[in-house]
């Protein structure tokens, strides 16, 4: 019953009698006035008290430090909640409120698929789907009774069956796994009593109507930007409150097979992959599907074809198209970080736009900025691209004294920059350039934000007051389609050249990162970086490194980053939450702090503490066994600790996102018991501990549960 009025001085005040008001008009201050102007909030305060106190005998209303006692009320039992760190804390803290509102009511339907997708789909915030396995295993038909539409062994001459394998797609019927799905030795995996409960992890990255680049040949593009081969993804067309019915409700691969037998629902302006020549969409019927792994599939006239799982696409070799070629299509992503169609924080409005019906380029924006700059008045500029386009332009950036420039992509966009040499020649490099004067007292700042940087590196000249990179990538050199040479596969994709700024990477992609600032009369540069991924194409690569192989002049600071490789540098500062695969080696050793990460051994830090696997070598009790006994143990709790991820290659759906298989120590390993690295603030790992303690209260008893991840 939170009331809207308040009381005002002015209100107070007129319901004192009119001789007392009179007397302290004649009054040099009014004291009486004054006084209630003091009083008047505390009676606002204690109105609002009052409220709150009605409003907390409701859980709609309740503060949401009350909710655990409505639900001991009830006897429901709620997980840990969501940090305010996640992604999606607030819907979080929505869900628990309503679960604990309809517990009476889901309690009705206990057992029901309805209520275990439900609980799966609001404890995780992915798509969920509930199969009961007694349906899906292989039985013997019973002569008097057979069952109408059971499954059967799969058909190895059904190509659409084998592609699915494996998903809850497939109508391939397992044999019956008498062991309970809830073993502690050998969990079964297809209990006749027990169900699965499906969850789709990954999110669609769209891209629309962005040029599709050649792959060598005037008739052959691939799908990706930059020439990989990507396999394209399901845009879902389902409410997301809804449980998946089709293949179409939830973001999982493209087959050939289903491609080709529906064509209409996966193929048009609205569907999850256009193809586009001169700005106009090709018709479906002139769409073919085909298997171009190895480009020998003949494309006949009047046709293009089109391979879902590596992204490619043939037009007929005697007739390559004349006009460009822009594609719309979604490929699977885990989200958050790099850039792309999510959602992320803006801050101030744009100053100029890139795209269509704006600025043609990023140049021609620059030369508008500093055509309105020339007398000082407009030092700040955000120039916003609003498209998903490939932009081939020779940038070379000089900002003066009090300038601050940003360069970023706009909501829901991903655009590309490939610098070029001038005149659109040969790749070149994107050069910022700040000040000379490090002593200045008004530095330049430089920011980008959203953005792609490919083919080249990003090198920054001079003096800058900082410079930021938010959601972006900065391509791994060694992940491009055509680099073949492994010098070519060394390329940083981030140089400091000049004094030493202040650089902070956040939520973003970045290869390896070359400092060649100078070593003397200059402190080390401080480099922070959080929630991220540093990519040196290898673990015995250093992601962070200075000139000549020499240690970098940085004062390093990670938290919750993944660093696939090593980081040879000056000094660090605060290193928390985070996974360093190859060797961090630090030239100065006594300060800076390393906590509650992964550190490869032989790595040269400062102190470290519970750290991995140091941490887990203390507690093993190696003190009273004989030498090559500790020595073997050793070794095992070593190889037990090493990180493992679903995928390490730029480009794959679950990039450097830890695999089920890892370490505990791994997956909760943080300081406050999340999941090291870059994906530290999605909770995974803790949505999953969530569901799994909801599924226990709403599961009849004899029937297991068992998550089985789609992606």
């Amino acid at each position: 019953m939170s009331t809207d009025r308040q009381s005002t001085p002015v209100s107070l005040y007129n319901l004192l009698p009119a001789i007392y008001r009179m007397r302290d008009a004649q009054q040099q201050d009014t004291p009486l006035l004054a006084l209630l102007t003091a009083i008047a909030g505390q009676v606002d305060q204690f109105d609002a008290d009052i409220g709150q106190l009605y409003d907390n005998w409701f859980v709609e209303t309740c503060q949401p430090e009350l909710l655990p006692y409505f639900a001991q009320l009830v006897a429901l039992s709620l997980g840990p909640s969501l940090p305010t760190s996640a992604s999606d804390a607030g819907a979080d803290a929505v869900w628990r409120r309503a679960q604990v509102a309809d517990a009476l009511t889901d309690r009705r339907r206990k057992g029901s698929y309805s209520v275990l997708q439900d609980l799966a789909r609001q404890a995780t915030g992915w798509p969920a789907l509930a199969v009961e396995l007694r349906q899906v295993a292989l039985a013997t038909q019973s002569v008097r009774m057979p069952g109408v539409g059971r499954r059967r062994l799969v058909d190895l001459g059904d190509s659409q069956a084998l592609e699915v394998l494996g998903t809850p797609a497939s109508d391939a019927a397992p044999i019956a796994d008498l062991r309970r799905l809830s073993s502690h030795r050998t969990p079964g995996t297809v209990d006749p009593s027990g169900v699965a409960v499906w969850l789709w992890r990954l999110v669609p990255d769209r891209v629309s109507q962005a040029p599709a680049a050649n792959d060598g040949e005037e008739h052959r593009f691939t799908f990706d930007q930059l020439g990989r081969a990507l396999p394209l993804a399901v845009v879902p067309v389902s409410a997301p409150h809804c449980p998946p019915a089709t293949e179409f409700d939830v973001a999982t691969t493209i087959t050939r097979r289903a491609l080709e037998l529906r064509l209409d629902d996966y193929y048009g302006p609205a569907r999850s992959i256009c193809l586009y020549r001169g700005g106009q969409a090709v018709p479906r019927s002139q769409i073919l599907v085909a298997d171009l792994s190895r480009w020998h599939e003949r494309t006949p006239d009047g046709h293009v074809t089109i391979d879902p799982l590596l992204g490619r696409i043939a037009f007929p070799a005697r007739r390559p198209p004349d006009e460009a070629i822009s594609v719309t299509y979604a490929h699977l992503g885990i989200g958050a970080i790099g850039g792309g169609s999510y959602q992320r924080p803006l801050a101030a409005t744009a100053d100029y736009q890139v795209g269509p019906g704006h600025h043609a380029s990023i140049e021609n924006a620059l030369r508008a900025w500093h055509a309105a700059n020339k007398s000082g008045k407009k030092p700040y500029a955000v120039i916003e691209i609003n498209d998903d386009g490939v932009y081939r332009e020779h940038l070379d950036i000089r900002l003066a004294a009090g300038e601050r420039l940003q360069i970023r992509a706009a909501q829901g966009r991903r655009p590309v920059i490939i610098p070029v040499e001038a005149g659109g020649g040969r790749a070149d490099r994107f050069r910022v350039r700040g000040i000379d004067d490090p002593g200045a007292a008004d530095l330049p700042h430089f920011s980008l934000d959203g953005v792609w940087v490919a083919r080249h590196s990003l090198d920054l000249y001079g003096s800058f007051d900082s410079v930021a990179l938010r959601h972006c990538t900065l391509v791994p050199a060694g992940s491009l389609a055509d680099v073949e040479a492994p010098d070519q596969r060394e390329l940083p994709s981030l140089i400091v050249h000049g004094a030493p700024c202040p650089l902070s990477i956040s939520s973003s992609v970045v290869g390896k990162i070359r400092v060649e600032s100078p070593e003397t009369g200059f402190d080390p540069l401080p480099l922070s970086v959080c929630d991220s991924v540093l990519d040196a194409s290898g673990r015995h690569r250093c992601a962070v490194l200075g000139a000549d192989d020499r240690p970098a002049w940085v004062r390093l600071s990670l938290s919750r980053v993944t660093v696939l490789g090593g980081a040879d540098v000056h000094s660090v500062g605060l290193v928390e939450d985070s996974i360093i695969t190859g060797a961090l080696d630090c030239e100065r050793r006594q300060s800076g702090k390393v906590s509650s990460c992964y550190i490869a051994p032989g790595s040269r830090t400062p102190k470290r503490m519970n750290c991995q696997p140091d941490t887990a070598l203390a507690r093993a009790k190696l003190s009273g066994l004989a030498v090559h006994q500790r020595l073997r143990r050793a070794a095992r709790i070593v190889e037990r600790l090493v990180p493992r991820f679903d995928a390490v290659q730029f480009g794959q759906a679950a990039y450097a996102r830890l695999a089920e298989s890892a370490a505990q120590e791994l997956t909760h390993g943080a300081h406050d018991e999340g999941e090291l690295g870059a994906y530290h603030d999605l909770w995974q790992r803790q949505r999953v501990a969530d569901l799994r303690c909801q599924l226990e209260q709403f599961t009849p008893v004899g029937v297991d549960i068992d998550l089985r991840f789609a992606t």
